[in-house]
């Protein structure tokens, strides 16, 4: 079996090489050039229609105004001739890259002013004619008219953010707020554009803040807008951390809140204890001053004889604030007159 099927193969080589070396392909050959030859002049003599595209150069606007329109790019242009000059045009179009394409339309300062410039395709019909045939018949443009909204530049200032989360070792805390610098940016565009902004953002920094148990230095950079423009690209962010230490004040007194004039509201016991987490450094400032606690009357539930004791305020860099007991029995008096 495996014999035959080499036999076959050999024979159908056998037969291709024939086939290659006889005159029957060589006269194939010959007939089918002499067919798309004559079809090729034929049909270069007739006309038809194609389309070229034509690059847009924009020359550089005074100073102080900006481009704020998306930019047509180039002028798609369609012509009438014959076949074989439209094929040359397409050559030419597509070998642009070898620099042997068109030239590029070039729209000067003097028709970029600030406002909304409205320019037709058709004022560069003398300058397209220069590189086309002189029976090349201009049909149409796309687009019809060339728009380009000139604004005036101005400027604003805004706060720099930082972005990013913060991450600081077990039992270590971050004392006083972020510091970046420059805190503020000065910021340039369109007035609005301008709007829209009132602060800059960083680039995240989470990479940057990690295990944070000291003070660190960081260079954050500015995250990219490509609407407005600004001399910095990056700003320093310093962030102070220390240890946490955990602190117990005994005596916290409570303010009732909300009593009405003619009445006093006692709480027992007057006051609290008050179990917080504080910075190292701050250790010895917190005391009973650090907190204001109170019970409000306007709380008081007929069902119950015990009144939950708020903090109303607590100093900075105190945090995980607890309070014992967290409520409190009360009794209400009547004020003799």
């Amino acid at each position: 079996m495996k014999d035959e099927i080499l036999n076959f193969i050999e024979n159908q080589i056998k037969k291709v090489k024939e086939f290659v070396t006889s005159k029957d392909l060589w006269t194939f050959l010959f007939f089918l050039a002499v067919s798309a030859s004559l079809w090729l002049m034929q049909t270069s003599s007739e006309k038809g229609e194609s389309t070229i595209r034509i690059p847009i150069q924009y020359e550089e606007i005074p100073e102080g105004l900006r481009k704020t329109e998306k930019l047509c790019p180039a002028l798609d242009v369609t012509v009438t001739d014959q076949w074989q000059t439209l094929f040359k045009y397409k050559a030419k179009s597509t070998f642009a890259f070898l620099g042997y394409g068109f030239d590029t339309i070039k729209i000067g300062r003097e028709r970029l002013q600030e406002g909304n410039n409205i320019i037709s395709s058709r004022s560069f019909e003398n300058v397209l004619k220069e590189q086309l045939n002189a029976n090349t018949k201009i049909e149409s443009y796309v687009p019809d008219t060339i728009k380009v909204l000139i604004s005036k530049i101005e400027s604003k200032t805004v706060p720099v953010k930082l972005v990013g989360k913060i991450k600081f070792r077990p039992q270590y805390i971050q004392i006083g707020n972020i510091d970046i610098s420059p805190d503020k940016v000065e910021i340039f565009g369109t007035k609005e554009e301008l709007k829209k902004i009132d602060s800059l953002e960083t680039v995240k920094a989470d990479s940057l803040f990690e295990d944070v148990f000291e003070n660190t230095t960081q260079i954050v950079p500015l995250k990219k807008n490509d609407n407005i423009s600004f001399q910095e690209t990056q700003v320093q962010g310093d962030i102070k951390a220390e240890q946490v230490a955990e602190k117990t004040i005994d005596v916290v007194g409570i303010n009732p809140q909300n009593v009405p004039s003619n009445m006093s509201l006692k709480t027992f016991p007057a006051s609290v204890s008050v179990k917080c987490k504080v910075g190292i450094s701050n250790w010895e400032k917190v005391n009973s001053s650090s907190f204001t606690l109170f019970v409000d009357y306007k709380k008081i539930d007929n069902k119950s004889n015990k009144l939950s004791v708020e903090t109303y305020r607590v100093d900075d860099g105190i945090f995980d604030v607890s309070l014992h007991p967290d409520q409190v029995e009360f009794i209400i008096e009547t004020k003799s007159e």
